[in-house]
């Protein structure tokens, strides 16, 4: 099947990058919702502190809880387990304030960061289920996706593993890599077994595309299943060699596995950094040459974490 263009949309006459991200989702009528989620709604939330509620007021400009998928909307089955409760998963379409005082590009770049952090984070905590969060900031889009687990203390609530946020996405400025990813977002690539199954494998695409800053290529969905039945074929043609020298391609490893590897990546790439910044300011030869060594072995760390994740 053909890639779906969603580079320069707004110059062929198409609609607006969300909204081709919303119909390439393929979410069935039968999920839709579109109910309005004012801002009074979360602000007379009496667990926001005052300055989530300035956040609220100052940052968000509309939500929108446009899909319901459940078993009376969408046919897969709940999955409930002592640590785990996935009984609905809502899509929440988030417009934010395009305040525009930043001229500096970097500067730009990483305030928006910061706000996606922000508001997603709000969010994901807000409502008590798995959501897929699509928030717009003028003509760009972000997908965020959390894990939550049932709170041990309060079974009644659910916490926030950890949060899986895109970058800022433009049809203007996207990469290959990019434009293969938004295609890969749809319910015809994730699990109907259940919807815990169903939402990981919509965070396993997310990974997919934050590991692919690394490797240099996003794998598909097809091409993870090509390249985990060709490693099983090769598997099965050398079954006579240990099986300690067969590996578990990232591809399959889980997706708390994949996130601990590249925030390991993420850690040595800042205390390399470190190291080479303490080695241009000193003067010590013997202290600098320690130095070398360290910053050896970790790009040596960084390397093998690379290629598993080729």
């Amino acid at each position: 099947m053909d890639l779906i263009n969603f580079r320069n949309n707004d110059k062929t006459g198409h609609s607006s990058l969300v909204e081709m991200v919303c119909e390439n989702l393929a979410l069935p009528d039968s999920t839709f919702l579109g109910t309005r989620i004012t801002k009074k709604m979360l602000i007379d939330n009496n667990e926001l502190s005052n300055q989530d509620k300035k956040l609220v007021t100052d940052v968000i400009q509309s939500i929108e809880w446009q899909n319901t998928l459940k078993p009376e909307t969408l046919n897969v089955a709940v999955y409930v387990t002592d640590t785990v409760e996935y009984i609905e998963v809502a899509v929440i379409r988030v417009v934010l304030k395009n305040a525009g005082n930043e001229t500096n590009s970097k500067n730009k770049a990483k305030s928006n960061s910061s706000l996606l952090s922000k508001v997603a984070k709000l969010l994901h905590t807000l409502i008590s289920y798995p959501v897929i969060l699509l928030l717009e900031l003028g003509e760009e889009l972000a997908i965020s996706l959390a894990d939550k687990r049932i709170n041990q203390a309060d079974k009644s609530k659910l916490v926030i593993e950890y949060i899986y946020n895109s970058d800022w996405l433009s049809s203007t400025g996207l990469t290959e890599n990019e434009n293969v990813f938004l295609n890969d977002f749809s319910l015809k690539n994730v699990s109907s077994i259940n919807y815990f199954e169903l939402y990981q494998d919509f965070i396993s695409i997310l990974i997919g595309l934050e590991t692919s800053k690394v490797s240099g290529h996003y794998l598909s969905k097809s091409s993870r299943y090509k390249n985990n039945v060709d490693k099983n074929i090769l598997t099965v043609q050398n079954d006579s060699e240990p099986e300690s020298k067969v590996s578990t391609s990232f591809a399959e490893k889980s997706n708390e596995d994949k996130t601990a590897l590249l925030k390991e990546l993420e850690g040595l790439e800042a205390e390399l950094s470190s190291i080479r910044n303490k080695i241009k300011k000193e003067t010590q030869m013997n202290t600098k040459m320690r130095l070398n060594v360290e910053a050896r072995k970790i790009k040596q760390a960084i390397t093998v974490i690379k290629i598993h994740l080729a």
